[in-house]
């Protein structure tokens, strides 16, 4: 009873900023404890897409914390293993899903096929810093999502040079584009079953085969819900539940290609599963995955930023030179890639 009391009569001489930094590091450790323990729920989902920001949070609250306590507590020791283990639970989920580092086949023939990605906003891009963009990396074949009404303006400065296309219907509007430079074999959006109704719940993939030099790559251009919302979780995982079927029923034995605004973090229990069971791979431009999807302005990417737009490989396949773009108006970055593969 006296040592309760003492704790109390403590706690009301603690700084206010003392009791913020322990509560926030017991708070934040927590929830990134959860976010591996108890994946698919709408909480640790959210969370995944913001684990390197909450991991870099939890150790400064921690270092605040244990400046202003002065005496080393368990607390302390307990917050710092939970951080240590979300790092190393961070570290290893990337390595589980990233390709080899790409050894040079010198002497044996490859194919290349240069990709982009980008979720236009509905319209909202700069279409000059857009065609400069593509002028400028000169992708062979390139993948739009939430394209809506902005297929005949796209359509207008790039048909030139994109001979091939998959495009709605005249006057109507639809969320996956596909424009390349090179043919599209059995070109077709599938429709995903059984999702809610909902105008921010995709509904649809688009699957084609891309014949580069007599040769025949299997492309799918995604783009499912982002999980903002119970039925948007449930979308998303549903949609991405109907593609690893569709795939795994087409036994296809071509290099296969995942493309789009996934609207899933590395870290989603949801991305690590596919690409378990398709046996996939994807690729970073660094240790860390690079924003390309950021909230409130670009400027701001690093701390509210996360990478949701992304391109994965079967192991026939390699993925090479990812780049992530400038700003052009959309709250996504575009990504560029060189997929390799034999003929």
């Amino acid at each position: 009873m006296q040592s309760f009391m003492a704790f109390l009569q403590k706690e009301r001489n603690a700084s206010i900023l003392l009791r913020l930094a322990r509560a926030g590091t017991i708070a934040v450790t927590m929830l990134l404890l959860l976010t591996f323990l108890l994946p698919g729920n709408l909480l640790t989902e959210a969370s995944a897409f913001f684990v390197p920001q909450l991991i870099a949070l939890g150790f400064t609250g921690l270092l605040i914390w244990i400046v202003l306590a002065k005496v080393l507590h368990w607390l302390h020791i307990a917050s710092l293993l939970g951080l240590a283990l979300s790092g190393y639970w961070m570290v290893t989920a990337i390595h589980q899903v990233v390709q080899s580092p790409i050894v040079s086949a010198n002497g044996s023939e490859t194919i290349e096929l240069k990709v982009m990605s980008l979720n236009i906003l509905h319209m909202m891009f700069e279409k000059q810093a857009l065609q400069e963009m593509i002028e400028s990396q000169q992708p062979d074949l390139i993948s739009f999502q939430e394209t809506a009404s902005a297929s005949p303006r796209l359509k207008a400065f790039l048909s030139k040079n994109y001979e091939y296309s998959v495009l709605p219907p005249k006057n109507h509007d639809t969320d996956i584009t596909l424009f390349s430079k090179y043919p599209l074999r059995n070109a077709e959006m599938i429709y995903v079953p059984d999702l809610k109704e909902g105008s921010h719940i995709p509904k649809e993939f688009l699957s084609t085969k891309v014949e580069v030099d007599g040769q025949l790559l299997q492309l799918y251009a995604v783009h499912p819900a982002s999980p903002r919302g119970p039925n948007r979780l449930e979308g998303r995982t549903k949609y991405f539940s109907y593609l690893t079927n569709h795939i795994k029923i087409q036994a296809d034995k071509d290099p296969l290609v995942i493309i789009g605004d996934w609207n899933t973090p590395v870290w989603s229990n949801t991305f690590q599963r596919l690409l378990e069971e398709l046996n996939l791979k994807t690729a970073l431009t660094g240790i860390l995955p690079q924003t390309t999807r950021y909230f409130l302005h670009s400027s701001l990417k690093i701390l509210f930023g996360s990478k949701v737009d992304h391109i994965a490989t079967s192991q026939n396949a390699t993925i090479e030179n990812l780049i992530i773009g400038d700003d052009i108006g959309s709250d996504h970055f575009p990504v560029f890639a060189t997929i390799r593969f034999s003929p």
